[in-house]
This record gives structure tokens, sequence and C-alpha cells, in this order.
């Protein structure tokens, strides 16, 4: 996860939009005081960081979850498959990446 004020940034967001605190309040279904406190925010619970994204119409999940990739690999999907060691080990990868996988299983 980056290190994000999730607050100043609902914050910008909201800036944008040009709508009143009790507007956004009640699209949020939270009370309008309820609103400065969430600017105040380094972190968030994720249902209501859906609510404010889809209020906004801006994909906050994506900004503070997840990983960008570099421009060159912008059409690259990456995938999490759950393997076992053998067959990890088949899969012909170069030494530290099997390291490092040994590492992390050993330490989750």
């Amino acid at each position: 996860m980056k290190n994000i004020h999730i607050g100043k940034l609902i914050k910008e967001k909201f800036d944008e939009k040009k709508m009143t605190k009790a507007e956004f309040a009640r699209k949020v279904h939270i009370h309008r005081s309820t609103v400065y406190l969430l600017f105040e925010q380094k972190s968030i619970d994720v249902e209501l960081l859906l609510a404010i994204s889809k209020v906004l119409d801006y994909n906050f999940i994506e900004e503070v979850y997840l990983k960008r990739l570099p421009p060159e690999k912008e059409n690259t999907v990456i995938v999490g498959v759950e393997i076992d060691r053998s067959q990890l080990q088949s899969l012909d990868l170069p030494k530290e990446f099997l390291t490092l996988s040994k590492f992390i299983t050993q330490n989750v």
C-alpha cells in the first residue's frame, strides 16, 4: 500500500466537484460534521472509501491500494496464483526468485 494521506486526497477531489459538504455528506450517508473529520483522516474504512469513490467519481481504491505499472507495461495484467513448492521449482525460475519465494512462504 502506498503512503497516501487519504483525507487530503478526498478533500482535493471534493474541492474539484464543487459540491457542498452537506450534499456530500448526504450522498455518502454520513453526518455533515463528519465530513470535516474525514478530511483529516490518514486512513479510512474501505466500504466508506467505495461510497466516496462513487460520489466523487474517482477511483480511490486504485489510487491508494493498487500499484501502477510503468507506461511501457500498462497493458500488462498481473495475476496471482497459488502453487505448491514442487510446481514452483519446475518453472525454471532464477535462483534469486526461488530464494525470495521461500523466504516469503516461511514468513507468512
